[in-house]
């Protein structure tokens, strides 16, 4: 007999990704390493998401970057990463690890940046890929993108043709 909490009951799909329940780890500050990617797997997340990376390194923002406030917590990391070149190795290593489908956060400051990240995330073992369009902390990508129907079409546009 089948537990009712077992994987088939609460399994679903998503965009084409199966996972084993509906839960993943939104892109942010615990997506970083595989070690983190894979502590949060083995808390019951069905699929998680990096933290956002794009086309060269970029050190972001001076602690303190996260605060606690009544309502939680409050982040402005400013797209802290490595740059794809080098998160490339965190990606693969993450799928030795994971038994879950891996989502790849990419941003960029153009179409071609988006598609350029996205393309390299998925040779590395990408499940999925992410288009961070919703950052307003960084200038000129983010939310100015995801705000501005023509760049985001452009940019959603540029990675259907890959």
């Amino acid at each position: 007999m089948k537990s009712t909490l077992s994987g088939s009951l609460l399994g679903v799909n998503v965009a084409g990704l199966r996972l084993r329940n509906p839960t993943a780890l939104a892109s942010g500050i615990l997506g970083y390493t595989a070690d983190s990617l894979l502590s949060v797997v083995e808390s019951g997340a069905g699929a998680v998401v990096t933290k956002s990376v794009g086309v060269k390194p970029r050190l972001g923002y001076a602690n303190p970057t996260v605060v606690q406030a009544k309502c939680g917590l409050i982040n402005a990391m400013g797209l802290p990463n490595a740059g794809i070149d080098e998160y490339a190795g965190e990606i693969s290593y993450s799928k030795t690890l994971l038994n879950v489908p891996l989502v790849v956060s990419v941003f960029g400051y153009s179409a071609e940046d988006y598609a350029q990240v996205a393309e390299k995330a998925v040779k590395a073992g990408a499940d999925a890929v992410e288009l961070n369009v919703s950052c307003p902390h960084v200038k000129q990508t983010g939310s100015e993108i995801g705000q501005n129907p023509r760049l985001l079409a452009e940019a959603v546009g540029r990675l259907g043709r890959q």
